[in-house]
């Protein structure tokens, strides 16, 4: 069943049940004030006719009086123990109504031969001292009628209500479907075309429904950014690869022809097909864990002291380049919350980035207050300003041919941004052309 239906008939069945509640309630409680007006009116002309009553001595005197107090449309009794004694009415059929000696007051509303009457029994002490019933019958067919006429109303009205509460609710269930019926044309329009499209919708209205659509929007943004970077990481990957399978089938051509018969060609190649063979290793590696999740890395953490790990990892390129690195700082207590092996990457793609792009000395330096910060400092060619916002996305470089010569791929600096985002800590770059530049991570004090 659709939502529309379900709205729909929610609405008219939880109003029909509502008016129906209120409807009968208000029959009821009129009806109880109208039969207990009567009885209370009936009461009064019982009590009349009984004071009456006890100031007459003979039976003939009782019963001219007892017609002055007959009804318009009704009867009066007196019933002793055993019999009817006297029976007045202007009406023969209300004879038939059935009546008994009591010997205590009763108050009823009595339904008999298609007609309802008030019935009010009252005993009285008769001439002879015994104790009779005087019976009051009153015909309120009257009042059943003005009921009626009421239930009528009541009817009408709820059938007035219902109706256009129907259709209420099904103008409310298209005002409240159509952002959604719009984002389902929306994502039907994109599965068939493959672009990717945003709802409109009244921007004076700041409802949920516009809160929904504008969501819808943020997400369809999101998703076209998502997209349009696995496109264009897809084609760089694509470009990046070609350059090293080009190299390597070209040199695997050139053993073919001459490998065999000149060494120099044979060292040559071998060589060439090693070293872009690793360089596509490695870069199938970065590219692999850049895909590996939106942001997401398996970290084993633990304590780690950032300072003892920089200078490790400073001795290892320092003998691997022959370089001079210089760490310091605050190299006591600078402890984070951390996976050991990753900040060694983020520090060896650090500084392998700043071997490549400086000729001097490299510095590391760490300081601490309420967080630490771990700089990496050289004096480089320097990054101009309208690169610093790219230089962390996937495959870009400063300087392309002269990366493509160091053997960079364009990634590292991606995947240094995912390790320290992974470690909850943040990463900035600060750099001038020709002055150097400075790589500052900012993590968490841990104690």
């Amino acid at each position: 069943m659709k939502i529309r239906t379900r709205i729909q008939l929610f609405s008219t069945i939880f109003l029909f049940i509502i008016m129906l509640v209120v409807n009968m309630s208000i029959y009821i409680i009129f009806q109880t004030l109208l039969y207990n007006d009567v009885l209370n009116k009936t009461m009064a002309n019982v009590e009349q006719a009984t004071t009456s009553i006890q100031t007459l001595k003979t039976e003939a005197s009782i019963e001219n009086m007892i017609r002055a107090y007959v009804p318009a449309d009704g009867m009066i009794q007196i019933i002793g123990a055993n019999e009817t004694i006297l029976t007045s009415t202007k009406n023969a059929d209300y004879a038939k109504v059935s009546s008994g000696f009591e010997t205590r007051q009763i108050e009823e509303i009595v339904e008999q031969n298609n007609h309802i009457f008030a019935v009010v029994n009252m005993p009285i002490i008769w001439e002879d001292g015994t104790i009779v019933t005087l019976v009051m019958t009153e015909n309120i067919e009257s009042t059943r009628h003005i009921l009626g006429i009421l239930g009528i109303i009541l009817i009408a009205a709820s059938i007035i209500i219902i109706i256009p509460t129907y259709f209420a609710g099904r103008l409310l269930s298209n005002l409240l479907l159509s952002p959604i019926q719009s984002m389902i044309k929306t994502m039907e329009e994109i599965q068939s075309s493959g672009d990717f499209k945003q709802l409109s919708f009244d921007l004076r209205k700041k409802d949920e429904l516009y809160q929904l659509g504008e969501t819808f929007n943020k997400m369809i943004i999101l998703l076209k950014k998502q997209f349009e970077r696995q496109q264009q990481f897809v084609s760089d990957a694509s470009h990046e690869l070609k350059t090293p399978l080009t190299v390597i089938e070209s040199y695997a051509n050139m053993l073919k022809r001459w490998g065999k018969k000149r060494e120099d060609i044979l060292d040559e190649a071998v060589e060439a097909i090693h070293s872009e063979s690793i360089r596509m290793k490695e870069m199938t590696n970065q590219m692999l864990e850049l895909a590996s999740g939106n942001g997401q890395m398996n970290l084993e953490l633990e304590t780690i002291d950032l300072a003892a790990i920089a200078t490790e990892t400073a001795k290892k390129m320092e003998i691997a380049h022959q370089r001079s690195i210089i760490v310091n700082g605050a190299l006591d207590d600078a402890f984070i919350k951390g996976d050991k092996q990753k900040i060694k990457q983020l520090l060896f793609i650090l500084l392998d980035n700043a071997i490549k792009y400086s000729s001097n000395s490299i510095t590391i330096k760490i300081t601490k207050s309420d967080n630490i910060r771990c700089e990496i400092i050289d004096n480089g060619t320097g990054i101009a300003k309208e690169d610093l916002e790219h230089i962390f996305e996937r495959f870009y470089r400063v300087d392309k041919a002269r990366s493509r010569e160091s053997g960079g791929s364009g990634l590292g600096l991606a995947i240094a941004q995912k390790i320290v985002r992974a470690h909850n800590g943040e990463i900035q770059v600060e750099s001038m052309v020709g002055e150097g530049t400075k790589v500052i991570c900012i993590f968490s004090f841990y104690q």
